[in-house]
């Protein structure tokens, strides 16, 4: 019976049990010429079917979860690249608002100041390079001049605040760009005759002419707005355009 079901003795050795000595027999069924340390009972072609229905399994599960990991890894990458813009866009504000308060800067917001009060020559630029820091995000800078002192440039509206003193709503109008900043420099000041808010108008004419802004430590304000268009607006569900604002108000130091 053992020759015919193909088993052999695997261990021939007497042991002693109480006194008598009996040769135990272990018997192991050979195992396949191919496959060695093979689990008695399976067959080769069941791994092979079992390694094949893992691949499948595995095609499968990476193929229900790729959409919702690549829009994970899109939502990010544009996200904080909007995030990144309004960054800047503050940063510029800022450094708009610290300049526009220097006695140099009274002249004009285009041309750069001729520093004639300093010992030594400068070489700064026009006050709207502050705005230039997006350039390297592919944004480009949009300023003019107003036609009159009491009114904002053609590309905007201006609501003022109910306190004199505080700055006003600015809203875009007219053919507005994407990724464009479009800037806004102004002064709030409050005192009778004066215009409140005071643009900046270098070809008027008259008392409130001339120069840019006036001395007396009014407030400045610098107000850049960029309208931003999210790649992936429609899956993440927000705004296909969303309009960034950044505000920075500082007191004239002459």
């Amino acid at each position: 019976m053992r020759h015919q079901r193909g088993l052999q003795r695997f261990d021939h050795h007497p042991l002693p049990i109480r006194g008598r000595r009996l040769c135990l027999l272990r018997l192991q069924r050979p195992e396949h010429p191919r496959r060695r340390d093979h689990d008695p009972g399976v067959e080769p072609s069941h791994d092979g079917l079992v390694r094949y229905r893992a691949r499948g399994q595995a095609l499968l599960e990476f193929a229900l979860i790729a959409p919702v990991l690549l829009l994970m890894i899109g939502a990010t990458v544009d996200l904080g690249r909007g995030l990144l813009i309004y960054t800047m866009l503050q940063g510029a504000s800022r450094d708009m608002a610290r300049q526009a308060v220097l006695g140099y800067y009274s002249g004009s917001n285009t041309l750069p100041p001729t520093c004639t009060a300093l010992a030594t020559p400068c070489t700064l630029g026009p006050l709207t390079n502050g705005a230039h820091q997006l350039d390297a995000l592919g944004m480009s800078v949009v300023y003019q001049d107003s036609s009159a002192i009491s009114s904002p440039p053609s590309y905007g509206t201006y609501a003022a605040n109910a306190n004199p003193l505080l700055p006003g709503t600015i809203t875009l109008t007219g053919a507005i760009n994407a990724s464009t900043v479009y800037a806004f420099v102004y002064e709030l000041d409050a005192r009778g005759g004066n215009p409140n808010p005071r643009w900046s108008c270098p070809t008027c004419s008259g008392a409130n002419g001339a120069a840019v802004r006036t001395s007396g430590h009014q407030l400045v304000v610098v107000d850049l707005k960029l309208q931003w268009k999210p790649v992936l607006n429609t899956l993440l569900g927000i705004p296909s355009v969303i309009t960034f604002d950044s505000q920075s108000v500082e007191r004239l130091e002459y």
